[in-house]
């Protein structure tokens, strides 16, 4: 039989399209190509090649749904910063403090997730904009929680942790 031949057989016996059949059989039941092909009665080749143009092996998905993110990501970025003004001034500039570092670095990270937004670069320079991103949430978070005064309990918590692993060796 034909790859034509198989997908009107198939889509017959099924009573829906092709694409609809071989989603159910790899997202949905997490079938591989052995299994899938064995249910269809169809050569593994066939299901594989089927498989590849509706976009559905491993690595396909696993790409697709990293671009579904990214998208959704820099969609965030572009909505939470509509209205920000990137050259307002700094209301902490002349001064030391913890207060003006966490203003410096709330502006940075607002630099960094325009420059995810609005530069289309190649995925390694995108993951170097990303990691910028994750150091400047985590410093955020780091000096909400020491003016909360639960950074020193967090860390207490790690040493307790770091302990209790050290005693299993």
């Amino acid at each position: 039989m034909k790859d034509v031949e198989y997908k009107e057989l198939l889509e017959k016996k099924y009573g829906k399209p092709l694409k609809e059949i071989m989603h159910e059989l790899i997202v949905d039941r997490f079938m591989d190509q052995w299994t899938g092909a064995k249910e269809l009665g169809i050569p593994t080749e066939l299901f594989v090649k089927w498989r590849t143009r509706f976009r559905l092996g491993p690595m396909q998905r696993s790409a697709d749904l990293a671009e579904k993110r990214r998208l959704e990501m820099i969609g965030k970025y572009k909505k939470e910063f509509q209205n920000i003004d990137l050259r307002r001034d700094f209301l902490f500039k002349e001064e030391i403090s913890l207060r003006g570092f966490k203003e410096v670095i709330e502006r940075m990270l607002e630099l960094s997730k325009q420059k995810r937004v609005r530069l289309h670069v190649d995925s390694i320079s995108d993951m170097s904009v990303m990691f910028q991103i994750n150091i400047f949430e985590s410093i955020i978070s780091y000096l909400e929680q020491y003016e909360k005064n639960e950074l020193h309990k967090k860390f207490d918590l790690d040493l307790q942790f770091l302990n209790l692993d050290q005693n299993f060796e």
